[in-house]
């Protein structure tokens, strides 16, 4: 079908006006946008207008602390806090008193009956609690988002791979350390200085491994009175479950592995261990020299006799597992509940336990996770070590190995306390003769799988 040629051009000349009318326009609306200075943001000012800061909320009203024991640390920071704060009260309810008796268990029990009745402190600091059990159920508050608004945090400031250990794998943050306390696996110089080789695999192994190490030293020496390390059965076969954990138990599928051959082959192995005499406790510290190939040592005091010569240490680290984590004690850290009403004053409470002001305490008996803290921490422990001996350890030297510890730390030991309770129990009676290896992986399988659905 033919068209109209006039009536073609026709439309295609109105069709160029109106589109250079536009063009006009547009380019005369623009002219008068910039003569007048708009105040229309582009697209990346919009974007920054719109990332949230925090703002500090009315420094008014009431927090309440829950912790098991007396702590000298938080009652002086709590104290502190109001002097700054006149309208804000701080209250801290100790539940293990110095003058009075009371279990973990009790606590717990104590602590869970005001959390289900809606009772619970706005703080509450961890010691032994079922920690994952608690952010199953949405009773400690995701930190993440208040560290990320708080602009103090940064690494100058605090060593951050400490305050974000606990951070899970989708990036939640329930806990947050207020020190950091680790232990730390060393060797007998005499016993290493026989051997050769054995100083490159020392480097990065894990503690099974390096109690593989351990045996070696045990068995390639002529000298009298050597054992494999100062421990028992039962804590010994808890480091090596606990370097291989997720063999055995999956906190976070609720899934158990412990009837299985690995796990009773451990047990196996540690009993001929014992009864080979590798955990000697007959030691007559003060009549017979003895030698422990392995030692196992807190912090602050593992980093001084490894730099002691007089020590007899040597190729001291914080415990790794098999997979390379380096894990903080968890009990040395504090969450927000999450049905506080006062969540924004609480933060600014925790921040307050995490600052120069607070960490620099004496009272704080640990490694600070803020750097000021942990520097005034060195300076004490440092001259409490040397004034008790008399070994050559320069302080610099000192601070700078445990700074380097400190740097290592890349996990949070949130393992429920009531698991290592029933494995040592079930454990022990192996141990003892009560029963045999398989069944006690049995009996644990059933207990532990039982745990996680109640």
């Amino acid at each position: 079908m033919k068209t109209n040629g006039r009536k073609v051009l026709a439309l295609f000349v109105c069709m160029v006006c109106l589109l250079s009318g536009c063009g006009n326009a547009q380019t005369q609306n623009e002219e008068d946008l910039q003569s007048k200075g708009s105040n229309i943001p582009s697209l990346n000012e919009t974007t920054e207008q719109k990332k949230e800061e925090y703002v500090q909320p009315e420094m008014k009203g009431e927090i309440t602390v829950s912790a098991f024991m007396e702590q000298e640390f938080l009652t002086a920071a709590a104290r502190q806090f109001m002097d700054l704060y006149p309208d804000v009260k701080v209250t801290v309810n100790v539940y293990h008193e110095t003058s009075g008796a009371g279990s973990v268990e009790d606590y717990q029990t104590y602590l869970n009956t005001k959390i289900m009745t809606g009772k619970a402190e706005d703080i509450i600091l961890n010691s032994f609690l079922p920690v994952e059990k608690y952010s199953e159920m949405g009773v400690f508050e995701d930190l993440s988002r208040y560290i990320s608004l708080t602009p103090e945090f940064t690494e100058e400031n605090y060593f951050m791979n400490v305050l974000q250990s606990a951070k899970t794998k989708n990036g939640e943050i329930y806990l947050i350390p207020y020190m950091a306390k680790f232990n730390v696996v060393g060797f007998c110089d005499a016993l290493l200085s026989e051997q050769t080789g054995m100083e490159s695999r020392l480097q990065s192994a894990g503690f099974a491994e390096r109690m593989d190490i351990a045996k070696e030293l045990v068995s390639n020496t002529s000298k009298k009175n050597t054992f494999l390390i100062m421990m028992n059965e039962v804590q010994f076969a808890d480091y090596l479950i606990e370097d291989k954990l997720s063999d055995f138990i999956d906190v976070e599928k609720k899934s158990v592995n412990l009837n299985a051959d690995t796990y009773i082959s451990l047990l196996k192995e540690v009993k001929e261990l014992s009864d080979n005499h590798a955990f000697d406790a007959d030691v007559d510290f003060y009549n017979m020299e003895y030698y422990y190939a392995a030692t196992c040592d807190y912090d602050v005091q593992a980093a001084f006799y490894e730099l002691d010569e007089q020590s007899g240490l040597s190729y001291s680290m914080p415990i790794a597992d098999s997979e390379g984590n380096v894990a903080v004690n968890a009990n040395y850290s504090m969450a927000l509940n999450s049905a506080s009403h006062n969540k924004d004053l609480a933060w600014e409470f925790m921040k307050y336990l995490l600052s120069e002001e607070v960490q620099t305490l004496p009272s704080v008996h640990g490694l600070a996770v803020n750097r000021k803290g942990f520097d005034a921490a060195v300076e004490r422990y440092y001259n409490f070590y040397a004034e008790s001996n008399s070994g050559s350890v320069e302080k610099e030297e000192y601070g700078e190995l445990l700074q380097s510890w400190m740097e290592q730390l890349n996990d949070c030991d949130t393992v429920d306390s009531a698991l290592w309770t029933l494995i040592e129990e079930e454990n022990g009676k192996f141990f003892e003769g009560k029963q045999t290896a398989e069944d006690t992986a049995s009996v644990l399988q059933r207990k532990i799988e039982q745990y996680f659905h109640e």
